[in-house]
């Protein structure tokens, strides 16, 4: 048996633990959850081992230069601290690599990074464009390596999704992976959640995201289309089919 990796990534608070929590269901993938280094190639009896990391935190698309260390972040020389020792472009070297990015609207993402994640607008919104750039970007270099996932779609259409998945890791697609939600070891639910799709603008919340970041709007509607996704149609329309 060749073994065979996979990475799963995206901007905090973008469903990268939900999605990794169902892909591990499958009894042929186990996938790390935000571990540092490759200690994934250490699991034993599983045809595909994978780990999870968060953009730009966790990973990023290059190795971390001298100026990467949580000193010159809390300075504010740096934007983040990059806490993986290796690059996505170390990860792309393995064999047999496949990566999976998901994306979140960016209104819904930053307001939750604010939140939940406690942090500014500006470290929240540098950390959901930064996501989009990255994952834009692998799409053009490596297409038939990375498989683009709607966080919205996911949770409106999580079967669909799975297969999706499934094809693209080359495994049969197995029910017991829609069981993730319950299995999220830090946001256990009993099923898919779909209150939280499109929370800002059930708030009235909109942070102009077209106008203060153009290219990562664009790269991000790039990416929607290539999700076959409903993530962008109005909770009415969707009611009337």
């Amino acid at each position: 048996m060749e073994r065979r990796h996979l990475l799963i990534i995206g901007a905090p608070r973008t469903g990268t633990t939900l999605l990794a929590t169902m892909i591990s269901r499958h009894t042929e993938i186990a996938v790390l959850n935000e571990d540092k280094g490759w200690s994934m190639r250490k699991l034993l009896g599983k045809v595909i081992v994978g780990n999870k990391r968060c953009i730009p935190n966790q990973i990023e698309i290059k190795r971390r230069s001298r100026l990467n260390s949580r000193l010159w972040k809390k300075m504010g020389v740096a934007k983040e601290y990059q806490s993986s020792q290796f690059s996505i472009e170390d990860y792309l070297t393995l064999p047999h690599i496949k990566v999976i990015g998901i994306i979140r609207e960016g209104n819904d993402a930053i307001l939750s990074g604010m939140r939940r994640g406690r942090k500014s607008f500006r470290g929240a919104a540098y950390r959901w464009r930064r996501a989009i750039e990255i994952i834009h970007e692998l799409t053009v270099r490596f297409p038939e390596a990375v498989l683009v996932v709607s966080f919205e779609d996911l949770v409106l259409r999580p079967k669909e999704n799975m297969q999706r998945v499934a094809a693209f890791l080359n495994v049969d697609y197995q029910d017991r992976m829609l069981e993730g939600p319950v299995y999220n070891p830090w946001y256990p639910e009993t099923g898919m959640n779909e209150e939280k799709i499109n929370q800002s603008q059930k708030e009235k919340i909109d942070y102009n995201l077209a106008e203060l970041f153009p290219s990562a709007d664009a790269q991000y509607r790039k990416l929607v289309s290539l999700c076959q996704t409903i993530s962008l149609i109005e909770p009415e329309q969707r009611k009337n089919g």
